[in-house]
C-alpha cells in the first residue's frame, strides 16, 4: 500500500506552444480591486487532520517514517520542528507538512510523498519534475550557417559550432534532417502539402514557403555534416580559451559556450532524455514525447516555421499528457541519494533558452 501515488500523472490543458527564446517577461499579476484585512495572515495554522478508521500500526509506522525523515533532512540540511509532545499520527502529519514547506522554498517542482513497502515499512519519497512549460525547445540551425558566412565572425561561429556539437553528440538532441527524428516527419508533411498546393493553385505565399523549404533542406544537410564532425567537440576547450569578445554579442557567445563546456565536463554521460521516460501514464496514446518538443530545426522564423508550428500545435492539442524529466527518490539506506536531482536538466534547459535567444536575435 502507498498513501500517495508513486508518480504524478500530468494532465495539463495545453495552451499554444511557445518557442524556446529565453527572454523572460514579467508575468502579469492579478490583484483584488479592494482593500482586505490581512490580520489573520500573521498567524500560523496547523494542518487539518481527519483521523481514518484504520490507521497503520503506530510503532512500526513512526520508526519507518522518522528514520526516513532523518535521511532526508541530513541530505538537504533541513531543520525539523519540535514534535516530541505531539501524539501519533499528528506528529507525522506535522513533520510532513513542515518538510513540504521547506521544499517549496527551493522554487523547484518537488512533490513529497509517503510510501509503504510490501513489508509495511513507511518511507518518505520525493518526485522531482522539470516543468517544460509547453515550450518548443527548437534550436535554429540556419542562423549559425549565416554567421559562418561572415568572415569577421569566424571565431564566434566556430565557438557556437562547438556548442552545437556538444548538444548533438553528448546531450543527444535530435536533428531535423535525420529520418528518425520527429521534425523530419513534420518537414515531410509540409513537403506533401506544398506539392498538393502546387498541383492546384500556386500563390505568392507558396513560392516563399517553397524557397524557405529548399533552403532548410540544402543548408540543413550542410550543417549536419559540420556538426557531425567530432573535431568541433575536440577543440571546444581551445576555442573557449582563445576567444576574445569585443562586443555584447560576442560576450553572449562566450557565456553560452562556457556553460556548455561546463556541462560537458560535469555531466559527460548525461543526455537531455536521461530522465524523461520515468513517468507512468494510463495509456500509451495521447502523450507528447520529449523528443517531439526538443530538437534542432532549420529556423524559428518565417512562413515555413509558422506552418510547421501550427501543424505541431494542432497535434499536441490532441494530447492530454506530456513526457518531462522526472525522478522519484526514496529515502532509505538502500538507495543512492542526491540533493542535486535534475540539476543537469535545470542547467541544460537554461542553456537552450540562452542559445535560442542568441540565435534569434543575432545581429
Amino acid at each position: 500500500m502507498q498513501t500517495i501515488q508513486t508518480v504524478r500523472n500530468i494532465r495539463r490543458k495545453h495552451k499554444p506552444i511557445a518557442r524556446c527564446r529565453g527572454d523572460k517577461k514579467e508575468q502579469e499579476q492579478f490583484r483584488s480591486n479592494r482593500t482586505i484585512t490581512d490580520g489573520f495572515l500573521r498567524h500560523s495554522f496547523l494542518p487539518l487532520f481527519e483521523q481514518s478508521e484504520n490507521l497503520p500500526e503506530p510503532e512500526q509506522t513512526q520508526k519507518g517514517f522518522f528514520d526516513s525523515l532523518a535521511i532526508l533532512t541530513r541530505l538537504y540540511g533541513f531543520e525539523t520542528i519540535d514534535i516530541v509532545h505531539k501524539s501519533y499520527p499528528y506528529n507525522i502529519l506535522l513533520a510532513y507538512a513542515d518538510i513540504q514547506k521547506q521544499f517549496r522554498r527551493s522554487e523547484r517542482d518537488i512533490e513529497l510523498k509517503i510510501l509503504q513497502d510490501d513489508d509495511g515499512t513507511v518511507k518518505l519519497a520525493t518526485n522531482h519534475t522539470y516543468n517544460t512549460g509547453n515550450t518548443l525547445y527548437y534550436i535554429p540551425v540556419l542562423p549559425l550557417y549565416r554567421l559562418l558566412q561572415n568572415k569577421k565572425q569566424k571565431q564566434s561561429a566556430e565557438l557556437l559550432l562547438s556548442v552545437f556539437a556538444y548538444l548533438y553528440h553528448i546531450a543527444g538532441i535530435p536533428y531535423y534532417r535525420e529520418n528518425n527524428s520527429y521534425l523530419f516527419y513534420s518537414y515531410e508533411c509540409m513537403e506533401e502539402w506544398l506539392i498538393d498546393d502546387l498541383e492546384n493553385e500556386e500563390s505568392q505565399e507558396d513560392n516563399s514557403i517553397i524557397s524557405e523549404f529548399n533552403r532548410a533542406i540544402y543548408y540543413g544537410d550542410i550543417m549536419l555534416r559540420k556538426i557531425f564532425n567530432p573535431y568541433h567537440l575536440n577543440c571546444f576547450q581551445s576555442r573557449v580559451d582563445n576567444y576574445r569578445p569585443r562586443n555584447s554579442f560576442e560576450k553572449d557567445c562566450l557565456s553560452v559556450a562556457k556553460i556548455a563546456l561546463e556541462l560537458l565536463r560535469e555531466y559527460p554521460n548525461d543526455t537531455i532524455f536521461s530522465n524523461t521516460s520515468n513517468q507512468e501514464f494510463d495509456s500509451e496514446e495521447g502523450i507528447i514525447k520529449a523528443e517531439q518538443y526538443i530538437s534542432f530545426i532549420a529556423d524559428s522564423d518565417g512562413l515555413l516555421y509558422d506552418n510547421i508550428a501550427r501543424i505541431i500545435n494542432d497535434e499536441f492539442n490532441e494530447c492530454s499528457e506530456i513526457e518531462e524529466p522526472t525522478v522519484l527518490q526514496i529515502y532509505d539506506t538502500e538507495n543512492e541519494l542526491s540533493n542535486k536531482v535534475l540539476d543537469f536538466e535545470y542547467k541544460l534547459f537554461a542553456l537552450l533558452n540562452d542559445l535560442c535567444t542568441l540565435l534569434n536575435n543575432m545581429p
